[in-house]
């Protein structure tokens, strides 16, 4: 029979009295292998200390052998053999990893098998199994389900406990305590019992192990180094504490040796790294954040318009300096594991500057532009202030009112260059359609109907000029032409072709048909030209 004293601890995930790493000594944990993919292997042995009479103990000695694999960090799946005939398969599933203040925690389901009763020295009750796991009533050990917490309390002390049936029940002088049936006085096939233990690091290597269920009160030392595990330990040491005459029977030592997936180093793979980085105060993310990997030579990475980076990293821990101008500059490490091929991170950036502060500035500048007339620059404003925090309180409705005002005013201005362009008072159109355009610098259509306006006021000053009037031809007499034609010969024939050329222009401008002069007039140029005047 089995008895226990202590449970303590929080839960875990393995095998039924079977040891591996994800067991305490026969009770399972919630500390799963952190390897994408993980497989164990090996066998446990257990010898009875004393009584090795038949009647005593019918199973002196057992040897049951093991294989498990684990994926993703949070499945595991084993396969345990006890006999030829006890064979039982094992799943279990880690909820969460432990962060912080909150422990691990898994579930899990022992002996899916196609017998009732499974145990490691064999057969069914009343003559199979350990002696003392035949209670008058004995819970069936197939699907024993089981949730477990595991949460390390100091630098080396971790504790475990967890609930769990079938298996985990027993109906001890002392191990009753331990299920829920001794509070109804009455046997269940499905009742729950609880187990737990603690685990004491001595070095990185050797850790010391108490535990307790409601079939066994353990004890044991493991040592561990990387893929290989050793434990010895002794079993059912309640037939020490309060076995005695009326329950002469025997502790079991216990040795364990198994071999793991990390004897084969893994092959480096990248980690899908994804920054998201937002604007603390608005939320919104921001574009050109620059992501800096200290002490090592990846350059840094800079944020797109959605305010995120894709990239890949080695595994390995990382200190990340996060910067963006107007904002507080972040520091941080992170741990980029093999365990996850993709890590999602979202920072938020706080401003230098709260938002609500920079908006009543923009809004300040807004109002005094406004009564100064400075419609535009009041627009400005309000959009800046827009931009920068659009929930601010009140900001919305106060700029609705101001573009209402505004585009009244617009309209106002324009109804009143076009009845001036109406009654063709064109000067105070454009007036007018610049009041337009100080309201509204980018206003297109203002900006057409001035230059159509100066253009049309610039013909009509060209149209209302008088036309030039023609010089008349000199007036001279036969007489007065004659006497200029002599006159030009002789300052021709004197060689003064300057003087002769003016002449002889005034006569043909008076008289164009005179043909003396045209011909001296010819003769007087090419002498020029040949003299090079």
């Amino acid at each position: 029979m089995k008895k226990y004293l202590i449970i303590t601890g929080f839960i875990s995930s393995l095998f039924s009295q079977i040891i591996s790493t994800n067991t305490l000594l026969e009770t399972p944990t919630a500390y799963f292998p952190k390897s994408l993919t993980f497989w164990e292997g090996g066998f446990t042995t257990s010898l009875a200390l004393r009584n090795l009479e038949k009647e005593f103990e019918p199973h002196p000695f057992d040897f049951d052998l093991f294989i498990q694999g684990g994926f993703a960090g949070k499945y595991l799946v084993g396969l345990k053999l006890y006999t030829l005939r006890e064979i039982g398969l094992d799943f279990s599933y880690q909820i969460i990893n432990e962060m912080g203040n909150i422990p691990a925690i898994a579930i899990g389901l022992r002996n899916i098998t196609y017998k009732k009763y499974i145990n490691p020295a064999g057969g069914e009750p009343p003559e199979g199994g350990f002696k003392d796991e035949n209670y008058e009533h004995r819970n069936p050990e197939i699907l024993s389900f089981y949730m477990v917490a595991t949460k390390k309390l100091a630098e080396r002390l971790i504790i475990n406990a967890g609930i769990g049936r079938g298996e985990f029940i027993g109906y001890g002088p002392r191990s009753r305590y331990l299920n829920f049936d001794y509070f109804s006085n009455n046997y269940h096939d499905f009742t729950f019992g609880i187990f737990g233990g603690l685990n004491f690091m001595i070095t990185d290597l050797v850790s010391a192990i108490l535990e307790a269920d409601g079939r066994d009160f353990n004890m044991g030392i493991r040592f561990k180094r990387k893929f290989i595990q050793f434990t010895l330990a002794t079993n059912k040491l309640e037939h020490i504490l309060w076995g005695g005459k009326e329950h002469p029977l025997s502790p079991r030592l216990t040795l364990n040796l198994s071999i793991n997936s990390e004897m084969i180093p893994e092959k480096p793979v990248p980690v899908s790294l994804v920054f998201e980085i937002y604007d603390k105060e608005i939320k919104r993310p921001i574009k050109g954040v620059k992501v800096s990997f200290s002490k090592t030579k990846i350059p840094p990475l800079y944020t797109n318009e959605k305010g995120t980076i894709m990239s890949e990293l080695m595994s390995g821990v990382y200190l990340v300096e996060i910067e963006k101008q107007g904002y507080k500059k972040i520091k941080a490490k992170i741990n980029v594991s093999r365990r996850k091929r993709a890590l999602n991170l979202k920072i938020y950036l706080t401003p230098l500057i709260l938002r609500k502060d920079m908006v009543s500035r923009y809004l300040k500048t807004a109002r005094a532009e406004l009564e100064k007339g400075n419609h535009w620059e009041a627009k400005k404003n309000y959009e800046l202030a827009l931009k920068t925090y659009p929930e601010y309180s009140g900001l919305k409705k106060e700029y609705q009112t101001f573009l209402n005002e505004w585009k009244g005013k617009i309209q106002a201005e324009k109804a009143r260059a076009l009845d001036y362009e109406a009654k063709g008072q064109l000067q105070s159109a454009i007036s007018a359609w610049q009041a337009v355009l100080k309201l509204d610098p980018e206003n297109k259509e203002a900006d057409a109907k001035i230059k159509e306006l100066s253009e049309k006021i610039a013909r009509q000053k060209l149209t209302t000029k008088k036309p030039t009037q023609k010089p008349s031809k000199p007036q001279y007499t036969k007489s007065q032409i004659q006497k200029m034609l002599n006159q030009a010969i002789s300052e021709y024939q004197k060689a003064n072709y300057g003087k002769a050329k003016e002449l002889l222009k005034k006569i043909l401008a008076a008289d164009p048909a005179n043909t003396r002069a045209k011909e001296y007039l010819n003769k007087t140029e090419r002498r020029l030209e040949l003299l090079g005047k």
